[in-house]
C-alpha cells in the first residue's frame, strides 16, 4: 500500500567505478558533490553514509534507512555516466553491482549541501542482452543466488516459481524477525504492500460482471456522501482502475496528523474528499493510492458489505485463499524489517490493510490467486481479459483495468508489486509461458523485485 518516496527502477550487471578515495575538501561543483556522494553511498562501513547524509542532505535523513536496506539490496552501485542537467543538479546512470537493475540518480545542489536526492527508473543500455536459460538452469541459479543473499543478510522471503498446477520451487530464505529467531517458510504471511490492489480491481470487476456497477459510472453516482466536487462529478470507476483519473494519493502531512482517525474508506472520503483532480479526468496516467480507496468505498456501497469482508467471501475463498486476510496475525506473520543488517535491522509494526493494499497472504494462497484467474474461478474469461490486458501506456510499462502489464527481457507479464518501508512484494503471470512467479519479502523496496526480475528475464519462454 505506502510507496517510498524514491524508487529506484530497472537492471544491471557490473561495467565501470568511481575510485574509492577519502573525502577531498568539500565539493564546490555537482560532479564533486555526485562523486563524494557515491563514495559515501557504496562505503561498507555502518557510519559513513548516515554521516555523510546528516552532514549534507538533511532532508534525507527520514529516509535514511530505506536509502541502507536499498544499498544492501543493490551491492552498491556502479557510474556509468554523468551529465550535468541543469545549472545545480547533476544526473548520474548507474547500475547495481549484484543484480540485472540500471537506475537514473538525480542530485539537486543547494548553497553548501545537497538539497535533494532522487531515484528514477534507467533504460538498459542497447548492448545489454540477458541470455535465457533452460527451465532447470534457472533454478538452479536462482538457488544459488537465493542462497547467496540469504547467507549474507541481504534477503528475507519466500519465493514461489510455478509453471500452470505445477510448482517448480517453493522455498523460504532469511528470518521473520530481527533477532532471526524464527526463519522464514513458505507458510509465512507477509505484507502485500500495493499488491493487495489486485483483490480491490476483482471485487470491482465482478460487481461490473453482475450488471451492479458500471465502468462508466462516476464516483457521485455510487457514493451519495461524497463531496459535490468536480472530481466527484467526472471520475469513472474505469478511470478508478487504471489510474487515470487524477486522484492522487493520500500520504503527506494530512495523512500522518489524522493516521489514527483512518480505518475504513469513509474516514479518507471525510478528510481527503474536497480535493480536485490533479490533471483533467482521463488525460493521463498518474498512479493513486486514494482512487483505490474510492473503489473500496465504490465496493461497500454497492455490495452492502464492508471492503474486507466482501473480498473475504468473494475473492479469498472463492479461490481456496485461507491465509489471506487484511491484517495480520499473530503467529507466522513476518515482521517488517527497516534499514540493512549491516547497520542493524529496525522492526516495524505491522500495517493495516485498505483498499488501497496492506494485506497479507503467503505464496501458496497467491499462486491459488493466479490459478482462480487462469480457471475463470473469479471472473468471466470478458472480464478476466480487462483484468489482464493493458490498455493504457503507464511510464515504463502499461496497464490494465487493475494490474501492472509490463515485459521483462522482452516478456510480457502482468500482475502488482507492493513496497513500503520493510515491505516488497512481487506477483507476475507470464501468460504465453505459463508461469507464475511470486516473492515476498519483509524487507524494503527493491528486495523483491530484484528477486522478481532475475526470475523473469532468465526463464524460457515457450
Amino acid at each position: 500500500m505506502i510507496l517510498s518516496r524514491r524508487h529506484v527502477l530497472g537492471a544491471g550487471l557490473m561495467l565501470a567505478s568511481l575510485p574509492r578515495t577519502a573525502f577531498a575538501a568539500r565539493p564546490r561543483t555537482p560532479a564533486e558533490w555526485l562523486a563524494q556522494w557515491l563514495i559515501a553511498f557504496n562505503d561498507p562501513g555502518a557510519a559513513v553514509y548516515p554521516d555523510f547524509v546528516r552532514r549534507n542532505i538533511p532532508n534525507l535523513v527520514p529516509y535514511l534507512d530505506e536509502d541502507l536496506g536499498m544499498r544492501e539490496a543493490s551491492g552498491g552501485l556502479v557510474l556509468l555516466r554523468s551529465e550535468q542537467t541543469a545549472p545545480r543538479e547533476i544526473t548520474a546512470w548507474t547500475r547495481d553491482r549484484n543484480w540485472d537493475r540500471f537506475s537514473k540518480v538525480v542530485l539537486s545542489i543547494g548553497d553548501d549541501a545537497i538539497d535533494d536526492l532522487s531515484f528514477a527508473a534507467a533504460p538498459e543500455p542497447p548492448d545489454f542482452v540477458i541470455r535465457r536459460m533452460s527451465e532447470a538452469q534457472t533454478l538452479r541459479a536462482l538457488a544459488r543466488k537465493l542462497r547467496g543473499e540469504a547467507d549474507a543478510g541481504r534477503f528475507s522471503g519466500s519465493v514461489l516459481i510455478a509453471k500452470e498446477d505445477r510448482i517448480l520451487l517453493r522455498e523460504g530464505y532469511g528470518a521473520q524477525d530481527a533477532g532471526n529467531r524464527w526463519p522464514v517458510n513458505p507458510t509465512v504471511r507477509f505484507c502485500l504492500g500495493s499488491a493487495g490492489k489486485m483483490f480491490t480491481a476483482v471485487g470491482v470487476l465482478q460487481l461490473v460482471q453482475t450488471g451492479r456497477l458500471g465502468l462508466t459510472d462516476t464516483i457521485a453516482m455510487h457514493l451519495p456522501d461524497y463531496p459535490d466536487t468536480p472530481l466527484a462529478r467526472s471520475v469513472t470507476i474505469r478511470q478508478l482502475l487504471t489510474h487515470t483519473g487524477g486522484t492522487g494519493d493520500f500520504f503527506g502531512a494530512d495523512y500522518n496528523a489524522h493516521a489514527s482517525e483512518l480505518h475504513a474508506p469513509s474516514d479518507f472520503v471525510r478528510l481527503f474528499g474536497r480535493r480536485d483532480p490533479l490533471f483533467p479526468p482521463g488525460s493521463r496516467w498518474g498512479y493513486s493510492n486514494f482512487g483505490f480507496i474510492l473503489l473500496g468505498a465504490i465496493l461497500e456501497q454497492a455490495s452492502g458489505q464492508n471492503w474486507d469482508a466482501y473480498l473475504d467471501r468473494n475473492v479469498f475463498r472463492a479461490a481456496g485463499m485461507t491465509a489471506t486476510s487484511a491484517v495480520a496475525s499473530a503467529a507466522e506473520t513476518a515482521v517488517p524489517l527497516d534499514g540493512a543488517a549491516r547497520t542493524g535491522l529496525k522492526p516495524l509494526p505491522y500495517y493495516a490493510g485498505l483498499p488501497a493494499g496492506g494485506g497479507y497472504s503467503t505464496i501458496d494462497d497467491l499462486h491459488r490467486f493466479a490459478t482462480a484467474l487462469r480457471q475463470n474461478a473469479l471472473l468471466d474469461p470478458a472480464h478476466g481479459r480487462m483484468l489482464t490486458t493493458a490498455v493504457v501506456a503507464a511510464g515504463s510499462a502499461r496497464w490494465s483495468l487493475g494490474l501492472r502489464v509490463a515485459t521483462r527481457n522482452g516478456e510480457i507479464c502482468y500482475g502488482h508489486g507492493g513496497s513500503a518501508p520493510g515491505v516488497n512484494a512481487d506477483f507476475a503471470v507470464y501468460p504465453r509461458s505459463g508461469y507464475t512467479v511470486i516473492i515476498l519479502c519483509n524487507r524494503g523496496y527493491p528486495h523483491a523485485l530484484n528477486v522478481a526480475e532475475f526470475i523473469g528475464a532468465r526463464l524460457p519462454i515457450a
